[in-house]
């Protein structure tokens, strides 16, 4: 990517943007750092599927990340999170000097303050559009760009479920918790519903579903899973849904363990011997 001869060339910029995308989710998935810088806010131009006209709905769709241009650098951000909480925590057990505990546990609090703050104030950029024109195969509530909108929503609460129980620890039960996981599923439901793209919705599916504990919630779960598994037809599909349960039996069975945040589906995966690919 970096000995293109044209920077601008639309190609380079769609294998550069889809390196960082499948960076950052390889981050939250695996608890790592993204080996990709951070794109600084605003600097993501939407790249526009080919052929579409600029009054068009599609005029502030991204071809990868479709309405999340202006969000993924807040979520970049989100990954590298860990990296900062883990800085602290080896500082405080290694006994540093109380001014190295304090400007790690700063830095670590207004980073954590400034993200979710960024999180809760994004929206998506209205389209030139509110509807899509129909095709003259296209189902009477499919709407490919009301899809992308709610794709991103849902990347946008599954990044407030995964910064409260993953960074903050906090409980299942917890309110911010259960708010974010449902609108998250919610708009999964959503996005299967208007027909858009599926490929690039499991990692929120799967956040907000290994959270969800009323039965309105898990059967949002369920009827995304579905529709994202008969459009897929992923074995990985399958495999994200069988820890999703597996969550779901332990915590009914109270082999939870509420310090370990939103990590127990990283201990399922373990003992049931599979790897789940979120990008």
């Amino acid at each position: 990517m970096g000995t293109a001869p044209d920077p601008a060339d639309s190609t380079s910029v769609f294998l550069e943007r889809a390196f960082c995308f499948y960076d950052v989710i390889a981050a939250l998935s695996n608890g790592t750092c993204p080996l990709s810088p951070a794109p600084a806010p605003g600097c993501l131009i939407p790249l526009s599927p080919l052929g579409a006209p600029s009054a068009s709905p599609l005029s502030n769709v991204d071809t990868l990340l479709g309405m999340a241009t202006t969000l993924w650098p807040i979520i970049h951000r989100l990954a590298g999170l860990r990296a900062l909480k883990t800085d602290l925590a080896t500082a405080i057990a290694a006994h540093a000097s109380p001014a190295q505990i304090a400007v790690l546990r700063t830095e670590f609090r207004s980073t954590t303050q400034a993200i979710e703050s960024a999180l809760l104030a994004w929206q998506p950029r209205p389209s030139a559009s509110t509807t899509t024109p129909r095709g003259a195969n296209q189902e009477a509530d499919e709407d490919p760009v009301s899809s992308i909108t709610h794709n991103a929503l849902a990347y946008r609460h599954a990044s407030l479920v995964h910064l409260h129980r993953t960074i903050h620890l906090h409980p299942r039960s917890h309110p911010t918790v259960q708010l974010h996981a449902h609108l998250a599923l919610k708009n999964c439901v959503a996005t299967a519903t208007h027909g858009g793209p599926l490929a690039a919705l499991l990692w929120p599916l799967f956040v907000a579903a290994c959270e969800a504990v009323t039965e309105t919630d898990r059967d949002m779960a369920r009827r995304a899973f579905a529709a994202v598994e008969k459009r897929q037809g992923m074995r990985n599909i399958g495999r994200a849904w069988g820890v999703v349960g597996e969550v779901w039996r332990r915590e009914k069975e109270g082999g939870c363990v509420e310090g370990e945040g939103g990590e127990l589906w990283r201990r399922v995966c373990g003992e049931m011997g599979v790897s789940i690919v979120f990008g």
